[in-house]
């Protein structure tokens, strides 16, 4: 194999493995959601449980190790916004769409997924995971 056609082969191989997953593959809903639950309510990301996704929104729970109790969460996506609500039967399932509601975003570069909450008094804070991990 010549040296131009290895380098255009690796150089195609890694363009493509780099390329943005599309916000509307339900692998990124269910990744997206189960990082921002465990960002939203400071939780091990490995907790998370996907329980399945309904056109574009994404059920998720985690079980609170100090109590065992369930916690379910419904996620969906807009843009580059993570929108959630309760999923508990005694909630109100608001959909976190408030002025007054912190903004939680989604990004993916490579093989980070990167959540962002943006809080009503102007900061902000940036949890990190691995899509692989997720």
């Amino acid at each position: 194999m010549n040296k131009n056609f290895r380098m255009i082969m690796f150089t195609t191989f890694f363009g493509l493995a780099s390329l943005p997953v599309k916000a509307n593959d339900s692998s990124v809903l269910g990744k997206a959601c189960k990082a921002a639950v465990a960002s939203v309510f400071g939780r091990d990301h490995k907790s998370m449980k996907l329980d399945k996704i309904e056109g574009d929104v994404a059920f998720v729970h985690y079980i609170r190790s100090s109590d065992h109790s369930l916690w379910a969460v419904k996620c969906k996506l807009d843009g580059d916004r993570v929108i959630w609500a309760s999923n508990n039967p005694d909630d109100s399932k608001r959909w976190r769409t408030d002025p007054l509601d912190d903004v939680v975003k989604y990004s993916i570069e490579d093989t980070m997924l990167t959540i962002t909450q943006e809080y009503t008094d102007g900061s902000s804070s940036n949890d990190e995971y691995k899509l692989s991990g997720l």
